[in-house]
């Protein structure tokens, strides 16, 4: 289905919350104490912090469409829960939400069991709660899963940061970032790496958080920037992201420097998108999807910006910003596009074929042909 929709430019932006309920990941698996599936041995993303700070909040508004006013009605998490994300090839991973009250030093927590298969270990501090005691179990969290996989990417939400002016996030993420390193440089812990991320459910300050951890676990990284810079500068587009659609999390984007408003127009315009298509563009035996092969649509802005989506793969959305002059040469984007989806199905099949850790492939190898200024020819 294809959408051209021409909207004046929003004085501001908010996370939409009609997007349908059934476009999702699915439920949760169950606790840990289930039986082991085939699952358990894709990559792990670990969800920790102090009871009531956030993490099953986020969890629920990111990756299960919740809006951020039900979120006010979820019990507190008293087991470990695990999610299945499985929405592409390479963005493959689990979710594992924790409790607020794990006890490390309880001899019937497997820590190394749970550490060793994981990517990235998100710890939700809440902003506007006292933190000595999230800094302390930060502390004591990061160390002891530093000690048995120094692989993990560790991650560190200040969550909550809605209700904070900016001078005060900005002086309570400088003396989290403060504290945090202090402990670690007492500890002798100076090679484990924090980053930080000032966030909130209420705007898509999460969702950008997100995309920048989901990154670091996707090997193709560097090839998908690659292939999007060539892109972009053969066909005088502006900024371009590409999207897991149902989470709104972008895998990539060019190698220019993100802007917020930007990524918020992309984000709303994939609601704008699915929300129409599960109106107008279902079939009435149910037998079609909301978003497929064929799922296309233009927005022009009144700035004389235009937003312009495209199918990549059925989990993949090209969200392209652009300028109305460079849209009239429509042809050759088209053309380039053509090109840069195949070059990704190139990307899917090599990481279906090869293990993770193999090597990673160069963009240059898979884009076989780009057109400039109109002609076709080969990348070196």
């Amino acid at each position: 289905m294809s959408i051209q929709y021409d909207a004046p430019l929003a004085d501001s932006y908010g996370v939409a919350d009609s997007f349908p309920k059934d476009f999702g990941y699915g439920e949760e698996e169950g606790d840990i104490e289930d039986s082991p599936t085939p699952s358990d041995s894709k990559p792990r993303m670990l969800l920790m912090g102090l009871r009531r700070s956030g993490k099953s909040s986020i969890q629920k508004v990111v990756f299960h469409k919740m809006s951020p006013n039900e979120t006010l009605f979820l019990e507190s998490t008293n087991k470990i829960y695990k999610d299945d994300i499985s929405s592409s090839s390479f963005v493959n991973f689990q979710i594992w939400d924790f409790p607020g009250q794990v006890d490390f030093f309880d001899p019937t927590f497997d820590y190394e069991m749970i550490f060793r298969g994981t990517g990235a270990l998100i710890f939700v501090i809440d902003a506007q709660d006292d933190y000595v005691e999230a800094l302390s179990r930060l502390h004591l969290t990061v160390s002891r899963a530093y000690r048995v996989n120094p692989e993990i990417n560790f991650e560190v939400f200040i969550h909550k940061v809605d209700g904070l002016s900016d001078d005060h996030k900005i002086e309570t993420q400088r003396d989290i970032h403060q504290r945090a390193n202090d402990d670690l440089a007492d500890a002798s812990l100076e090679k484990l790496h924090l980053s930080f991320y000032l966030t909130s459910i209420y705007d898509h300050s999460i969702f950008e958080a997100f995309s920048k951890v989901v990154q670091k676990l996707i090997p193709q990284l560097p090839t998908l920037e690659n292939l999007l810079n060539i892109f972009i500068s053969n066909s005088g587009i502006e900024k371009a992201f590409l999207f897991d659609v149902v989470s709104k999390i972008y895998i990539a984007t060019d190698s220019s420097p993100v802007d917020m408003q930007s990524y918020e127009l992309c984000c709303d315009m994939i609601d704008v998108v699915i929300d129409v298509s599960c109106i107008y563009g279902l079939k009435e035996d149910g037998s079609s999807s909301a978003y497929d092969k064929e799922s296309m649509a233009i927005i022009k802005l009144n700035n004389t910006t235009v937003l312009y989506l495209k199918e990549v793969t059925k989990f993949l959305a090209l969200v392209c910003i652009l300028r109305e002059e460079s849209f009239e040469r429509k042809g050759l984007i088209d053309y380039n596009f053509h090109c840069f989806r195949k070059a990704i199905h190139e990307v899917f099949e090599v990481g279906v074929s090869t293990p993770r850790t193999s090597i990673r492939p160069t963009g240059t190898a898979l884009m076989k042909t780009v057109a400039l200024n109109g002609t076709p020819r080969s990348t070196v």
